[in-house]
């Protein structure tokens, strides 16, 4: 029996490494056509090579780079974007996994300057896609857009990732309601260990793994091409909207 996700468009903001990666490969198997996307030119280049390799059909796959750092261009960035996704036919399925690396720093001594970089990428880039994405969209229940929150929401170990993660499942909520019949949601990761974890010091990493692995009712911690199975049966399920998926070694529960 065909996937759902045969032949449908699906756009990955964020999905050339980590959770997204998984999604994109994923997703190839199951017959879809997509685009992946970041702001490194080179991760770009790799992660499609690498995705083309995986598949028979080369042209299922599509590339752009997109930088959604800047906010004086959040808005100009992702419309060319859901523009370049939508060519071939129009967009399907929207899944935004795209983050940073907050700042380590006391909020006493953070700036406004070091939250906006985090605020950006996750938050006001999840914006600008509600804002633009439904002149690109296929429409009706048929099509979803799923955000990505995190376990800080309700198990807040330091101040900004919550208040960022609480902002992103506040604006599915929004967005669920603002763009009907599309369907909308947020994935909540535990701890899941891809690139952007692997990218702070090694001692933190450890101590990471080894506390989340302690602290898990699975006994492990979470890995990408689990933690993607979230997002594609919420692309799947026609029924569900405005969900918060979690997927997190029942860290809500210890």
């Amino acid at each position: 029996m065909a996937s759902k996700l045969a032949n449908k468009n699906i756009l990955l903001i964020g999905g050339t490494s980590g959770i997204g990666f998984a999604i994109a490969k994923q997703a190839l198997q199951d017959g879809a056509n997509i685009t992946v996307t970041s702001s490194s030119e080179s991760k770009v280049k790799k992660a499609f090579d690498s995705l083309c390799a995986s598949c028979n059909d080369a042209s299922m796959v599509r590339s752009y780079v997109a930088d959604l750092s800047v906010k004086e261009e959040l808005d100009a960035t992702i419309e060319n974007l859901l523009k370049y996704a939508a060519e071939p036919a129009p967009i399907d399925h929207i899944v935004f996994t795209a983050g940073n690396v907050p700042p380590m720093v006391p909020l006493a001594d953070a700036s406004f300057d070091n939250m906006d970089a985090f605020l950006t990428v996750q938050f006001f880039g999840a914006i600008a896609v509600g804002k633009h994405a439904p002149k690109y969209m296929t429409p009706g229940n048929g099509s979803s857009i799923t955000l990505t929150s995190g376990t800080q929401s309700k198990k807040p170990t330091s101040w900004l990732p919550a208040a960022t993660m609480g902002a992103v499942e506040g604006l599915m909520k929004g967005l669920v309601i603002t763009l009907a019949l599309v369907r909308v949601h947020a994935v909540s990761p535990g701890f899941v260990l891809t690139e952007l974890v692997q990218r702070l010091p090694k001692e933190m990493v450890d101590g990471a793994v080894e506390k989340y692995t302690n602290k898990s009712l699975t006994g492990d911690i979470g890995y990408p091409e689990d933690t993607a199975e979230a997002y594609l049966y919420l692309m799947k399920d026609r029924f569900v909207t405005g969900s918060i998926m979690a997927t997190n070694g029942g860290a809500w529960l210890v």
